[in-house]
């Protein structure tokens, strides 16, 4: 949205110095994009949003929106016990608070939750980012209460914004659509209602349903029936009724462990939505540069500091893109990721090369299990996803022996780069760090670390260096404050 928007400005002003008659024809688009991407979420104008899984598998899921109620959640779930359906409900956090009964026997039923926010705001998406991060939140704090946090998150009457991608990544959530709306007004019109689904309705589509009550006077009976009618109109069309899960193959959500409260992981939660694409991804048209000078500075350099039988770290993994190559040179490799779908990837090349040395963690740093320090520690290109490398660099310090080799090439701090820190941001949501060699030097002493070499390389310009930094260092004897 923010790459069409800076070209519809540039495009107004260039017509505007040379067709003035024409310079509200893309303003005029833009508006009708972006009033459109308002109200439907699948254009994905403003951020990514998952709305069906893939065609070639015989599935559907069914959701329901705005629950639970008391007057129609309990018959459904019945109903959808004896069809042996599993569904996803994406609730309203209020909602869960006043009836946590239900919530338990939604889930003690085997069914799926989400975030629907707080309080059902249809206007929220129009207020400011702190009320929506608020409302999102919220829902997530009383859903924790029974054990579970939701993955996906549905927005109110499917409106999305321009601000909300970086407010899911915070939270730990992606938008989940529907490809198929039988436009029942919250249950307001019942009348023809599983007919406008089954005569639409395709492999891998998410059908979008309500299982609250209107009014008092709602006929929970005839909204059972149409229910029922979707479930064997589905069944009859050759498809599958299957969990959200199971269509859109990500998890909708999880359980959490006992007195567990860390923050959600925004960096693991976006490789995890990038992973069934993450190798195309890298080798778009935008990275294959920076890419390919990255390889070609790992192939030459690798030689100088990797100890010969050497035990490896390698932080940020990814699908193994160098864990592999280094497999071949060393003893053992331990391939640390945030993301478990990127690290199962790379678990599969591993496999299917015979590369037996690899093993994988996925998580933090700091919460990998005690184990005999490596000969080397090193990272391509993931560093620029940590705010305070100062801290990591000292994380990493005691899981290298005496003298060991810290090796990593990370963004450099340029012009150039900042242009590509500011497209980043807002393609993924996260602000990539790049820093100077100087203030690399500086962090590596501070942490116990020797420079053995600083350099950059890669894509350059006339007025900016090589977008890449180099640095190899050896950890010195003694603690780190001897190093201010």
């Amino acid at each position: 949205m923010h790459v069409f928007a800076l070209g519809t400005l540039v495009l107004v002003a260039a017509l505007l110095l040379f067709k003035p008659r024409f310079a509200l024809i893309p303003a005029a688009v833009f508006a009708f994009l972006f009033l459109a991407g308002l109200f439907r979420p699948c254009l994905q104008f403003f951020l990514p949003v998952i709305c069906r899984g893939r065609r070639d598998r015989p599935l559907a899921a069914l959701t329901f929106d705005d629950g639970p109620d008391p007057a129609t959640t309990p018959f459904l779930l019945k109903l959808l016990a004896e069809h042996s359906v599993k569904a996803a409900f994406f609730v309203s956090g209020e909602k869960a608070e006043k009836h946590p009964e239900l919530i338990r026997e939604i889930l003690g039923r085997g069914h799926e939750i989400g975030n629907h926010t707080y309080g059902h705001d249809v206007f929220l998406m129009l207020r400011r980012r702190a009320v929506v991060e608020r409302e999102v939140a919220r829902c997530q704090e009383v859903l924790s209460k029974h054990g579970i946090r939701p993955l996906a998150f549905r927005p109110p009457v499917g409106i999305t914004s321009f601000g909300l991608f970086g407010i899911l990544l915070r939270q730990g959530l992606f938008c989940a659509g529907y490809g198929v709306r039988p436009a029942d007004y919250g249950n307001r019109r019942l009348g023809g209602l599983s007919l406008r689904i089954v005569r639409r309705i395709k492999a891998g589509d998410v059908i979008l349903l309500h299982d609250a009550a209107p009014g008092a006077d709602f006929d929970t009976g005839r909204w059972l029936a149409e229910v029922k009618a979707v479930i064997e109109g589905t069944a009859n069309r050759g498809l599958k009724t299957a969990p959200l899960s199971e269509v859109l193959q990500r998890s909708v959500m999880e359980s959490l462990r006992a007195g567990c409260d860390e923050p959600p992981d925004s960096v693991r939660f976006f490789c995890d939505a990038l992973a069934d694409r993450y190798d195309e991804e890298q080798e778009h048209v935008l990275f294959s540069r920076v890419r390919r000078a990255e390889e070609k500075r790992f192939a030459e350099r690798i030689g100088m500091f990797l100890p010969p039988s050497a035990s490896v770290l390698e932080i940020g993994a990814g699908t193994g893109r160098f864990t592999l190559p280094l497999s071949e040179r060393c003893r053992t490799v331990l391939a640390v990721d945030p993301s478990p779908r990127v690290l199962r990837l790379l678990e599969s090349k591993a496999r299917e090369r015979g590369a037996g040395n690899i093993d994988t963690f996925s998580g933090r740093l700091g919460e990998l299990p005690p184990r005999d320090p490596f000969d080397m520690v090193c990272s391509f290109s993931s560093f620029e996803y940590v705010a305070d490398l100062e801290k990591l660099l000292l994380q990493i310090r005691p899981f290298l022996k005496e003298g060991g080799i810290l090796y990593f090439i990370t963004a450099r701090r340029s012009g150039l780069r900042f242009f590509a820190q500011v497209g980043n941001a807002m393609r993924q949501g996260i602000w990539m760090h790049a820093r100077s060699r100087r203030r690399v030097a500086g962090m590596l002493k501070r942490a116990g670390f020797s420079p053995v070499s600083l350099s950059s390389f890669g894509p350059r310009t006339a007025i900016a260096g090589g977008s890449l930094l180099e640095a190899a260092a050896r950890k010195q004897d003694g603690s780190p404050r001897d190093f201010s």
